[in-house]
């Protein structure tokens, strides 16, 4: 057997070292490469979008994922359901609409962040009113008693303007209003005196005696220290379901020694709503839909939220323990006319508008200086049983929507 010289032998032993140092670097390399991204899954989802006013005709949407990358930017048609399909594997995705209202030429921007839009139909103006012609009415009550407050309410179903005029020495009270249905039911409630009554009206003049007139109830609410600026308003319906045809019950600012003035029998469901503004200046809604008056609405004191950082580059908020189910940005630039609504999930503590905004490059906004924009309000929404994602599936179902699916909420607001 044959023995290489020493020389040789340093040099083939230098040699393989360096190969395996060479292997060693590169297996290392290997390691440190990203494992493969699974390839992206293609998603449809059935999505419409009706602005207002209706001269609108169509509008851009841009649809992104929670990195930023833009899936679709496309200008679409309004009122018209669209299936579209995307590649990601994001199971929720950011939602834009865009489009320039034709009468203010204002740009309108809805943005819902972090959503699954399937079968979402957005609807500005959710049209629940009938559409019939009013005619001009009268109806006359007699023997009203003597009062000295102008305060008045009246009401037929689904009424706009009304007006009214007491002649104390006939005892009369004549209202004129628009009546929208052949075969209306009016109501009428003097607050000074407490008493109110329903008359059938059917024709463009009617004749109804006062003293027939009842009792209305009143309610006392339990409500916070501090609270100013309240205000309180009562709807009927006679149906229950059909939200269509309204009456108009009580309105109020606190003034009395009641919140609510309203007739205890003669409708089926009721809409109740309380608005206040707390001790530190927050705006508190809240709002049920029962076939009762409801004896508590859960007032709060607070407003459950503090905003850290009111920047449109870099917002930021606390919640309590009580967190909402969604809530709402709005944003707002006076030199580009535009306004801006911002939904999201109270898991998403922090926004940085500006960077999304241009990160989205809409044509729509393109060529304009997005730093102008400042953010004006900021507003909580509170359901039981409701997330970000239920919460606007609701909002954005118009059906669900006038079934008044959704009972009992609170909107608590910020103005900046």
């Amino acid at each position: 057997m044959k023995t290489l010289p020493s020389s040789r032998l340093s040099g083939l032993t230098a040699a393989l070292s360096l190969l395996l140092l060479f292997s060693s670097a590169c297996d290392k390399e290997k390691d440190a490469e990203p494992a493969p991204q699974p390839e992206a899954k293609e998603n449809s989802f059935n999505f419409r979008f009706d602005p207002h006013p209706e001269g609108t005709e169509e509008f851009e949407l841009i649809v992104s994922q929670k990195d930023g990358k833009v899936l679709i930017d496309t200008l679409i048609a309004a009122r018209v359901h669209h299936e579209l399909k995307v590649k990601s594997n994001d199971t929720k995705l950011n939602i834009t609409t865009m489009y320039v209202e034709p009468i203010r030429q204002r740009t309108e921007i809805r943005t819902y962040v972090q959503v699954n839009p399937d079968n979402w139909h957005i609807d500005e103006r959710v049209e629940e009113s009938a559409k019939n012609e009013p005619e001009q009415s009268y109806v006359n009550y007699s023997n009203v008693p003597p009062y000295t407050n102008t305060e008045i309410i009246f009401s037929g179903k689904q009424t706009g303007g009304w007006g009214a005029e007491y002649n104390g020495n006939s005892r009369i009270l004549r209202v004129q209003y628009n009546r929208r249905f052949p075969t209306d039911l009016t109501y009428l409630l003097l607050p000074e005196l407490g008493k109110y009554i329903y008359a059938e009206v059917t024709s463009p003049e009617t004749d109804i005696d006062f003293s027939g007139a009842a009792t209305a109830a009143k309610h006392v609410y339990n409500k916070p220290a501090g609270v100013k600026n309240a205000y309180s308003e009562v709807y009927g319906y006679t149906n229950a379901g059909e939200y269509s045809k309204w009456t108009m019950l009580y309105y109020g600012n606190g003034a009395h020694d009641y919140d609510l003035l309203f007739p205890p029998v003669g409708m089926e469901e009721f809409q109740t709503t309380y608005r206040y503004t707390d001790a530190e200046g927050y705006s508190h809604l809240y709002r049920n839909f029962g076939t009762s008056i409801p004896a508590d609405m859960g007032f709060l004191a607070e407003s459950g939220f503090t905003v850290t950082r009111n920047e449109f580059g870099n917002f930021q908020i606390m919640f309590g323990e009580d967190k909402p189910s969604a809530y709402k940005i709005l944003g707002y630039s006076q030199s580009l006319n535009t306004v801006w609504h911002i939904m999201l999930s109270p898991e998403e503590t922090a926004f940085k508008a500006k960077s999304f905004l241009e990160g989205l490059g809409a044509e729509t906004l393109k060529g304009k200086d997005l730093s102008t924009f400042s953010l004006v309000q900021l507003s909580t929404l509170n359901a039981k049983g409701y997330t970000h994602q239920t919460m606007h599936d609701y909002l954005n179902n118009p059906e669900a929507y006038r079934k008044r699916e959704l009972k009992q909420y609170r909107e608590i607001s910020k103005y900046f």
